[in-house]
């Protein structure tokens, strides 16, 4: 790994190209942050715009649906359970 380094380092190019390249992915990783932070926005103004014109509370609305993931998990978290345990069984 250090001559990996080394050999970046001791070439202009190679250390432009890589600065370049971490350049980019820090600015894509940035960007898709946004991005994400933007729909999460997005959502929770709709969210609250439902809530506002329907008039409803917001527990109201949210407790039906946090029962129905719950009981849609249940299954799969069983499963789940159960995958692991025989996982377990079968590398001992």
């Amino acid at each position: 790994m250090s001559d990996f380094i080394n050999i970046i380092l001791s070439n202009e190019l190679y250390a432009i190209i890589a600065i370049g390249l971490i350049g980019t992915i820090i600015f894509l990783a940035i960007k898709k942050l946004i991005k994400i932070l933007i729909y999460a926005a997005i959502i929770l103004i709709a969210f609250l715009s439902y809530v506002y014109y329907t008039g409803k509370s917001v527990d109201s609305v949210v407790k039906p649906v946090e029962k129905a993931v719950n009981s849609a998990v249940k299954p799969v978290q069983k499963g789940v359970e159960q995958a692991v345990k025989k996982g377990k069984q079968v590398v001992k």
